[in-house]
């Protein structure tokens, strides 16, 4: 996307909205403005003589007090040309600019002279063009400019007569405005898929002025066309007429027809009001709003000056404040930055001065050799109590644990075939001599310990076993060193 399209977008932000609905007939001017309560109002009429349409227009609109409105406007068929060509391979966008050129050899204007947008057929490969004077979209333009209206879109009647009926897809409609011919019309999806002018039927047809020849010659121009439709567009079905015919008694030539066709006729307006074909015209053209075909296409507009002189200015001036405003700001956080450091380096030289203050009381500051010597003979006196205060540690330990353990488990084994002679403890360590009636005995005496808690775990690094000048077998036991009990 080009930067003149992002600056088109941003300065068109939403779409505008028609607040004046205009009709262009044969018989007149219809005018309606749109009241942002209640809606559209109810549309005046002003009557054309001798073509001067532009004189009336601006009457028109000076008479309603139109200044500073939306306008869209419907221009009546004798306005415009309508042909069906094939459908262009280009995009839809560019048609505006490309149908002139693809109908150059259809129309007798030049192709700068005139206007041109389409429709796509339904089920077709084919366009419906619409074709109008760009002298008149230019004189149409500088009347509403000049009145303080701007110029939204130009629609052709054709379109805003597809959408009267949306809930029939297909339809045929005969309407007439008042000083015209009757006009035939084919709709399909919403959409004109065939115009036709009827020559040589006089209006009006009904009420004291019926005509069984005029209603018979009508009747057989509408079944030429609805044959036409049928061979044209065979998967389309066409069995409802419309009417919408000005000056006409529309329940009687409803019934004529009726009487002559074999399709449904109905009145086009479903309510018992009668309303002329413009006033129709204004209040569909109001519903559809901007919908459709545009007979004013964008590179005819008025093109916005997104940079003029003020504009200009108003962005310099922006842009100047601001620069102000930041500058001011980076001006402000440097101003305190600076003082921070100044803060900052103040505090620095205050600390390095404290600091090269205490080194100097640090070196002055050294021990004499008199104190080391005393602080290393502390050392050596806490050292030794510390090892003297183990040793007693242990021996209180060994101490705490008594005697009468031991002698009280030797008394609880006490047998007839072992004798206790003596009986040695110190330092952890027991050593036992007796006398015993066989030496068999003593392993199993010994075996007792292990059912004694204060001889339980007692080992023996020695075992004797003699007999004395009597004969008499006597042992001694000797335990490990740092057995206790």
């Amino acid at each position: 996307m080009s930067l003149h399209s992002i600056l088109q977008n941003f300065m068109n932000r939403g779409p505008e909205v028609s607040t004046l609905s205009i009709v262009m007939l044969s018989d007149g001017i219809y005018l309606s403005k749109v009241d942002p309560e209640s809606g559209l109002e109810v549309a005046s009429f002003h009557e054309l003589t001798d073509n001067n349409w532009d004189f009336v227009l601006s009457s028109a609109l000076k008479e309603h007090q139109c200044q500073n409105l939306n306008a869209t406007v419907t221009l009546g068929s004798h306005l415009y040309q309508s042909y069906q060509i094939d459908k262009p391979a280009i995009p839809k966008e560019e048609w505006p600019v490309a149908l002139p050129f693809l109908l150059k050899d259809l129309i007798t204007e030049r192709v700068n002279e005139i206007v041109a947008d389409g429709i796509e057929l339904a089920d077709s490969n084919k366009i419906q063009a619409y074709v109008v004077s760009k002298r008149f979209v230019e004189q149409l333009k500088q009347v509403l400019t000049h009145r303080s209206v701007k110029l939204l879109n130009i629609a052709p009647e054709d379109e805003v007569w597809a959408h009267t009926r949306p809930e029939v897809p297909a339809f045929i409609l005969l309407h007439r405005s008042q000083n015209s011919d009757f006009r035939i019309g084919a709709f399909v999806n919403q959409s004109s898929v065939f115009q036709r002018t009827v020559r040589g039927v006089e209006s009006p047809i009904t009420g004291e002025f019926t005509s069984s020849l005029q209603i018979d010659a009508l009747a057989l121009e509408l079944q030429r066309s609805m044959d036409y439709l049928s061979a044209q567009l065979k998967q389309v079905q066409i069995n409802k007429l419309f009417i919408c015919c000005d000056d006409e008694n529309t329940e009687e030539l409803r019934e004529a027809l009726q009487e002559r066709l074999n399709v449904m006729v109905e009145p086009l307006l479903l309510s018992n009001v009668t309303q002329k074909s413009g006033e129709v015209l204004i209040y569909e053209a109001y519903q559809l709003g901007q919908k459709g075909v545009n007979l004013y296409p964008e590179h005819l507009k008025p093109k916005k000056d997104i940079f003029n002189l003020n504009i200009v200015a108003a962005s310099w001036a922006a842009m100047l404040l601001i620069m102000m405003v930041i500058y001011s700001i980076y001006n402000y956080n440097n101003h305190q930055l600076d003082e921070q450091i100044t803060i900052t380096n103040r505090q620095a030289t205050e600390l390095t001065n404290e600091v090269a203050a205490l080194n100097k009381k640090l070196a002055a500051h050294k021990p004499s050799p008199a104190k080391l010597a005393a602080v290393e003979r502390l050392r050596e006196d806490v050292k030794t109590k510390q090892e003297s205060l183990k040793v007693i540690s242990s021996f209180d330990s060994q101490l705490q644990v008594g005697y009468s353990g031991i002698m009280s488990g030797l008394s609880s084994i006490d047998r007839s075939d072992i004798s206790l002679t003596n009986i040695d403890i110190k330092n952890g360590k027991m050593n036992i001599q007796g006398l015993a009636k066989s030496p068999e005995v003593i392993p199993s005496w010994v075996q007792q310990f292990k059912n004694e808690m204060n001889l339980v775990g007692r080992t023996f690094e020695s075992l004797s076993i003699g007999r004395d000048e009597n004969n008499v077998v006597i042992f001694s036991l000797r335990s490990k060193s740092g057995d206790e009990d």
